[in-house]
């Protein structure tokens, strides 16, 4: 794939209240470095620095490849990348430069299947078997009217229809069914908890984990949101390899 005036930037959310939110897709940005593939790899964040408003000029080949590394589609993915970065649709032409846009990482084929195995480690670690648990997956969502729940009602129907474990159930951080309330969503003892997000580290390490504190009645493995995995790497080339055909 490499490509001599070819770039990569990786969108990613970040946070405002903790510097080390942007850690998980600066750890894929360098590990889509480090295999040399692009002339250029970037990475930028909504709520942090280096700002999506910057992407332009921090790479300066002409082709460039903007990925949201996002678990899913919605307000940031369809409205504010695209303004922040003047992209007008999944190829964007200007200034003698060519500017293709993927959709979110999360919506990519390969996440039910890599979450599920994720799930299964998490499970084996912690001794239950998963014929008889729950997979509760805990996604984001929105608070604008309408949420962002598609891609992932979407995910856990394909995790679901998989059938490694007993029960899969969906709560989100910001709309209903909220995820305070998740022992009404499944009814197994042992849970299996897995973030569906993709590189936000503040959310998996302090707004998940305190929902399960006083789960005593329960017994509850919590596993973390994709990072910087290889998986996750091949699901960006993967997205860039469509995109890239797309456009021709």
């Amino acid at each position: 794939m490499m490509a001599a005036d070819t770039a990569l930037v990786l969108v990613g959310h970040g946070s405002a209240r903790h510097a080390d939110g942007s850690l998980p897709v600066l750890a894929l940005a360098e590990e889509i470095r480090r295999r040399g593939l692009f002339a250029e790899v970037a990475a930028v964040f909504m709520k942090q620095e280096p700002s999506v408003a910057e992407a332009e000029r921090l790479v300066s080949a002409r082709t460039v490849y903007v990925v949201p590394v996002f678990a899913g589609q919605g307000y940031y993915t369809d409205e504010l990348i695209p303004r922040e970065m003047r992209l007008d649709g999944p190829t964007t032409c200007r200034d003698g430069r060519v500017f293709h846009y993927t959709p979110p990482a999360g919506t990519h084929a390969d996440i039910p299947d890599l979450l599920v195995r994720r799930a299964e480690m998490v499970a084996d670690t912690a001794g239950m078997a998963p014929g008889r648990s729950a997979l509760l997956l805990i996604a984001h969502g929105s608070k604008r009217p309408g949420g962002a729940g598609a891609t992932p009602k979407a995910i856990t129907a394909a995790v679901s229809a998989m059938g490694r474990f007993a029960e899969v159930g969906l709560v989100f951080l910001e709309q209903d069914p909220p995820a305070r309330d998740w022992r009404r969503v499944v009814s197994a003892h042992d849970v299996v908890a897995l973030p569906l997000l993709v590189a936000q580290g503040t959310h998996a390490s302090e707004d998940i984990p305190p929902l399960f504190k006083d789960a005593t009645d329960r017994r509850v493995a919590l596993g973390t949101g994709l990072g910087g995995e290889r998986e996750l790497v091949d699901v960006v080339l993967d997205l860039v390899a469509t995109a890239g055909l797309a456009g021709e």
